[in-house]
């Protein structure tokens, strides 16, 4: 997951999430997010294309004593690598 993380964080030095809404029942909370970036170096065997990339996921957390003890989530990877130009529209239908 650091690796991950390092990797992403290169290639999208300028990312951020914004949250769209979240939702909280006992110790659980659930966050829908929209995260944005430049791809300035290379992500999972892409090149840096300099495009802006706009992608919406969400994450569910536990919290006991003030603290995430699990977390969970889920984001449009797909979307995010049509954006790339390393995966077409096409070739996602192709798969189905």
């Amino acid at each position: 997951m650091k690796n991950f993380a390092k990797e992403f964080r290169q290639a999208f030095p300028d990312f951020h999430d914004s949250i769209d809404i979240q939702l909280a029942e006992g110790d659980m909370v659930a966050t829908r997010f929209t995260s944005m970036g430049t791809h300035r170096g290379a992500f999972m065997g892409v090149e840096p294309t300099n495009r802006e990339l706009t992608w919406t996921g969400i994450t569910i957390d536990r919290i006991s004593e003030g603290k995430i003890v699990e977390s969970w989530a889920n984001w449009d990877m797909m979307g995010m690598m049509q954006q790339l130009g390393a995966i077409s529209e096409s070739e996602q239908s192709r798969g189905s």
